[in-house]
């Protein structure tokens, strides 16, 4: 074969494999933006299995798309909001929710740093009231080691220090 036709055959594959890609990315991005928009206000609800850090809206994991998927086709069928969360927190428990229920352990999680700060408040308050006392209190002072301190400061290098 001639090199121009080798270079012919390269150009074609590398052009065959660049609109591969884009279209492969245009559909993947026209996925999302074909989904009604309650499907993302839901998704923000919820927690993405893989990337526990974002929504299942913010995620681009494919399990996320998959819920996305999902949750699009259980409006479709007529679920409210509530139907469809619920559908996800028996498969996935409450963790899957982004904010979880104030029930059972979950309740501790919601109060344990209200209680905390309460505590500390106390605490500090406290330790306050103590200090306040101790500074309030008189201190008794042996006359003898008062007028030693006061020659002391008198001395050579305290000559009107204590005036």
């Amino acid at each position: 074969m001639s090199a121009l036709v080798v270079r012919t055959r390269r150009r074609l594959l590398v052009t065959v494999l660049v609109l591969t890609w884009l279209v492969t990315l245009g559909v993947a991005g026209a996925q999302d933006r074909e989904l009604d928009p309650r499907v993302f206000e839901i998704g923000r609800e919820l927690r993405c299995p893989t990337c526990v850090s974002e929504s299942v809206s913010e995620s681009n994991a494919a399990i996320a798309r998959e819920m996305r998927v999902l949750i699009q086709e259980q409006l479709d069928q007529g679920a409210s909001r509530a139907e469809v969360l619920a559908f996800f927190q028996d498969r996935y428990g409450d963790w899957i929710l982004q904010n979880p229920p104030m029930r059972g352990m979950n309740l501790l999680v919601w109060l344990l740093p209200v209680l905390v700060l309460l505590v500390a408040v106390v605490v500090v308050m406290r330790m306050v009231r103590r200090w306040r006392a101790a500074a309030d209190e008189r201190i008794d002072v042996d006359p003898t080691d008062l007028d030693r301190v006061r020659a002391e400061l008198q001395g050579p290098l305290g000559e009107g220090a204590g005036r």
